[in-house]
């Protein structure tokens, strides 16, 4: 009944705000000599008395603009489009509460016309926006060829853990991953298989928010990253295709397709792309344990040879109602194939005990299938309030066989017995969002978004853990495991926009989510049967002191709640004495989060400090000497407090040479109850990142690149520095195409290792190597309308579509 009434409450509120926010406007038309309106023609509202600007606007497809919450007052309206005159409006009077329909203001066309233009700006590597970091992908050369976790590991503050298949930033794991604003839904592990099969040439930048404003969901400590990808928007048909080739301990190809046709009323957009990977891997842990009456040394050696195949697609359409409404739909999903075969030589070292060897041929698919479908409308109102209504269905399929052939011999290498199992984990996810929001303007300096959501989740896993007696396979009831979860989480939130002035401004917002958790077995009912609701809080403000300085702050409230995979049981061996599973009793993280930032021009200085509770680390060590097994399983950890800091310094040493450096600092403190006492470690690191950009006649580029990140802690145990560098030479064509040639990871530094703390009553370290150096071949055409003319009728769908609110 509360979040019944929470709900009523804000639509009440909402119904009563739109009522009470008639503002005075001024709305016209822009057209050209031939009477065609004028799409995407700047409007510029100017002050009579001394020419000020005061508020500005871009027409839509049909020339219209609309500039609201005009105080009284007298201006006129300043107009101009590439291949066109300025033209001006006459005097305009603005009385308090009254609209201003002006008549048409008409372009007229440059005595000459504007044959071609080519703006070619190159963005920073690097920049800083309200309350986020963005990475502007296509602004380097050796991403090319490159999966899109490979940007993100060279990304200010972030951390790719290859072996567990997991995200940190600024040194949290809590990450949560969006494509286009939209949440993907599925286990992190599943996430970073998605990004590692994806492009990094699909991708137009790369968004890193720590602290996430009241619209986006309150779930991920550590804060979300938003992938966007490419879409063309030019006038008619537009696009570009790439093909790569690479070589390092196997082959590896790629290549993609983005088209876009934009038309008057109805508008297409698509993209397909393929990725395909070979590679050699080794993975190495060594522990030392002590029981009661012996020492226990063990090792586990593999020679690993995976592969990948990833196929992603995205087709969206939209459709203009008319100028203030568009509908719009969505078809996105991917395919992504893990194949792996993995020789292991586990040994065991006991100091009384006969010693023993055991060895292990795995053989294990990871398949991914995901299909989503997006229903959207959004219609804007005279006043400038808009309506976005969404409507999602996602579903995920993972099948994840794996077998083990285990064959066990004495210190004398005489084989004792063999032992082969197998097991099956299928894993249906469905998932339905729906989400409506409102913005609105409540005063001349005031606005506010408001809005409510619904996700509703099912997840069946099925695992059956098999051994073979003879010629028959025998279910083990020990590891095998029938699970299904349902999960519901009701939203609703409203964030206030005040300006107090042209550089001065305050977003203050509060999120409501109440979340059902119920997880049943074939064997317990309610094995977690939750349900609670929680406040957020969030705070942004910003004081842009004049051109070159600009001060942000920000605070925010969230929560990490675990993931299905990690709450519902699992099994996957490494060695017959070592296994990761799922762990039913995870707790959510609670996190408060302050931030700072202060940017000189292009160098930004941030500082952030957070304290959480029930931190979530996966993979963390619970050994059993009497049976010499560990178990990696995701726990909770009392408490953690972190403070980091980041520090972007590009420079312009000569008109050839830029450089962009990242310095990124931390200090986390992790406290917990062990069964030897209190638990609590403080460990400080850093991570640098450098770019050095050669720009040489001939239209040739040189990219040289490097990273270090110093040890992290991880829970129980901590992962060791590591560090690469990247070298790529581009060739830019007239006709629009690119040639790119990279070698990355060139000393072949860029492996993860590891040791346990301390404080542990066990050893347990080791490494894994992903990759040898990399060679990558890159091609990249685009084709269709990339020029930007002055043309008489210029007709396009992609006004709105601009202006849309991502969800």
């Amino acid at each position: 009944m509360k979040v019944k009434g929470l709900f009523l409450l804000i639509l009440l509120s909402v119904i009563s705000l739109i009522s009470a926010s008639a503002q005075s406007a001024i709305n016209g038309r822009i057209m050209d000599n031939y009477d065609y309106g004028v799409a995407f023609a700047n409007v510029l509202l100017l002050n009579s008395s001394d020419s000020a600007f005061v508020k500005g606007a871009v027409t839509d497809e049909d020339g219209y603009y609309s500039l609201a919450n005009i105080p009284t007052g007298t201006y006129l309206i300043e107009s101009y489009m590439i291949g066109f005159s300025k033209s001006y409006s006459n005097l305009i009077r603005v009385d308090p509460g009254k609209d201003v329909q002006l008549d048409p203001i008409k372009l007229i066309e440059a005595s000459q016309e504007l044959e071609e233009v080519v703006i070619k700006a190159d963005k920073p590597l690097y920049e800083m926006e309200m309350g986020k970091m963005v990475v502007n992908v296509p602004s380097s050369i050796t991403s090319a060829g490159q999966s899109v976790i490979d940007v993100l590991e060279k990304s200010p503050g972030v951390f790719i853990n290859r072996q567990n298949n997991t995200l940190a930033l600024n040194g949290k794991g809590g990450v949560i991953v969006l494509m286009n604003g939209k949440r993907s839904r599925m286990p992190i592990d599943a996430v970073y298989q998605m990004l590692e099969g994806l492009n990094a040439g699909d991708i137009e930048k790369i968004e890193i928010m720590s602290v996430p404003p009241a619209k986006y969901d309150a779930d991920g400590d550590a804060g979300f990253i938003n992938i966007v990808m490419k879409r063309s928007e030019e006038v008619g048909t537009s696009g570009s295709v790439m093909a790569s080739a690479g070589y390092a301990s196997g082959p590896r190809a790629a290549t993609s397709l983005n088209m876009s046709q934009q038309a008057r009323k109805l508008s297409f957009y698509g993209n397909y792309s393929f990725n395909y990977v070979d590679q050699k891997q080794e993975l190495n842990m060594y522990r030392d344990a002590t029981t009661e009456t012996e020492n226990i040394r063990s090792g586990s050696e593999a020679e690993r040879d995976p592969n990948r195949m990833t196929h992603n697609f995205q087709f969206g359409m939209d459709y203009y109602i008319s100028d203030k409404t568009v509908i719009g739909g969505l078809v996105s999903g991917y395919n992504n194939r893990w194949n792996m075969n993995s020789i292991t030589t586990a040994t065991f070292d006991y100091s009384i005990s006969e010693d023993s060897t055991v060895l292990i041929n795995i053989n294990e698919t990871n398949l991914w299938r995901h299909l989503m479908g997006n229903l959207n409308l959004q219609h804007t109102f005279k006043n400038g309030e808009m309506l976005n209504i969404n409507l999602d269905y996602l579903t995920y399929d993972n099948s994840n066989p794996t077998t083990y052939e285990n064959r066990y011999y004495d210190d004398q290498e005489t084989l004792i017995r063999e032992v082969n199992n197998r097991i099956s984990k299928e894993t249906p996810i469905d998932i339905w969002v729906g989400k409506v929001d409102y913005s609105m303007n409540l005063a001349k300096k005031v606005s506010m978004e408001t809005g409510v959501k619904g996700t509703f989740t099912n997840l069946i896993n099925d695992i059956v853990f098999e051994e073979q007696v003879g010629e028959n396979w025998i279910i083990g009831e020990e590891f095998s495991n029938y699970a299904d979860l349902s999960e519901n989480i009701l939203a609703a939130f409203a964030t206030f926009m005040i300006k107090f002035n042209e550089k001065t401004s305050l977003n203050a917002g509060l999120r409501y989510e109440h979340t059902t958790t119920i997880l049943n077995t074939e064997e317990e009912e309610g094995v977690v049967d939750r349900e609670y609701g929680d406040f957020f809080p969030t705070l942004f403000f910003s004081r842009k002191i004049n051109d070159n300085n600009l001060l942000q702050f920000s605070y925010g409230r969230r929560i990490t709640r675990p993931t299905y995979n990690e709450l519902a049981p699992f099994v996957l061996f490494m060695d017959p004495y070592t296994y990761t599973a799922g762990n039913a009793n995870l707790l959510p993280t609670y996190t408060h989060s302050l931030r700072g930032d202060y940017s000189y021009k292009n160098f930004i200085f941030s500082l952030q400090y957070s304290h959480d509770n029930n931190v979530i680390f996966r993979f963390q060590p619970v050994y059993d000497p009497e049976t010499n097994v560990m178990v990696l399983q995701t726990d909770n950890v009392d408490r953690r407090e972190t403070l980091s800091t980041t520090i972007t310094l590009p420079f312009h040493v000569t008109d050839w040479w830029e450089m962009q450096n990242n310095l990124s600092g931390n200090w986390q403190r992790v406290a917990t109850r062990l069964e030897q006492g209190m638990y609590t470690r403080d460990q400080s690191g850093f991570q640098i990142n450098t770019t050095q950009t050669f720009r040489l006649p001939g239209m040739f580029t040189i990219e040289l690149s490097g990273f270090y990140i110093s040890p992290t802690i991880n829970g129980y145990f901590n992962w060791l520095s590591r560090g690469f560098v990247n070298l790529g030479i581009q060739k830019e064509f007239k006709n629009d195409g690119a040639l790119r040639f990279a070698c990355n990871d060139i000393f072949e530094t860029s492996q993860m290792r590891w040791d346990s703390a301390n404080e542990t009553n066990f050893s347990f370290n080791g490494n894994i190597k992903f990759e040898k150096r990399i060679f990558t071949i890159t091609y990249t055409q685009k084709f269709g309308n990339t020029k930007i003319k002055g043309v008489r009728k210029r007709s396009v769908g992609s006004a709105e579509e601009k202006r849309r609110v991502t969800n």
